[in-house]
């Protein structure tokens, strides 16, 4: 559901989006992430989501380029596991 909006969003500016489409209601994303196996998102986009959301495991890749106040939004979330990848070289 997501990919089909934001399929038929991308060719809209922002004004067009909201008129069309508004923001993605609460209840909408519960009901799409409580489908997903697999959910991809920045360190900071896991802030837009509910506070009760709760992952087993968290993936954080390029670890070693995200800031420390970063890697705390999905930190809050963790329930067992949390890999950090990355290389301190880059």
């Amino acid at each position: 559901e997501l990919l089909r909006r934001e399929k038929q969003q991308s060719n809209l500016n922002s004004t067009e989006n909201r008129t069309l489409f508004g923001p993605a209601k609460p209840k909408e994303i519960r009901e799409i992430i409580s489908k997903c196996q697999i959910l991809c998102m920045t360190c900071s986009g896991v802030g837009i989501l509910e506070p009760s959301l709760k992952f087993p495991f968290i993936l954080i890749d390029e670890a070693s380029q995200v800031t420390e106040p970063n890697i705390l939004i999905p930190l809050v979330r963790i329930t067992d596991q949390i890999v950090l990848v990355g290389d301190q070289k880059q």
